[in-house]
């Protein structure tokens, strides 16, 4: 959808759309954990849940992952220009994808902006669940 082509092709569908829908599924399962920062089901497990069904969920059981998937998030999704159509990633020096006109880079530019944010935004949302929670405990 409006990239160059690229030499090595596309992989088989047999390896593409489980990879694709895999994805799909982890990125709602951390958005709705992401959510559970800042709702009330956040602070006390569903009832639902096996074993800690109704219990209060302790701050750094929430934190902590949260913080770790933060900088996951960051690290995956941040790339350092590196100048020469060229970015440094988490996973090696990669060649940044040429579009054919100005549109498909900027929808690109749109779609892509909200991953780079995101693990900024969920560590900065696990410090505040954090405050809010021990605050909450000394004062109570």
């Amino acid at each position: 959808m409006g990239q160059e082509v690229q030499e090595g092709g596309l992989p088989a569908y047999w390896v593409s759309v489980p990879y694709v829908l895999g994805l799909s599924v982890l990125t709602e399962v951390v958005a709705i954990l992401t959510i559970g920062l800042v709702r009330g089901w956040g602070e006390v497990a569903p009832a639902w849940i096996p074993v800690i069904g109704g219990r209060r969920v302790r701050p750094l059981a929430a934190v902590v992952p949260a913080v770790l998937g933060g900088l996951i998030l960051t690290f995956l999704f941040t790339g350092v220009p590196l100048g020469g159509d060229r970015e440094l990633a988490l996973y090696g020096v990669i060649d940044t994808v040429e579009y054919t006109n100005g549109v498909w880079d900027a929808l690109a530019m749109v779609c892509g902006t909200p991953l780079a944010a995101w693990g900024p935004i969920t560590i900065a949302l696990a410090i505040a669940y954090y405050r809010r929670r021990v605050r909450g405990v000394a004062a109570g």
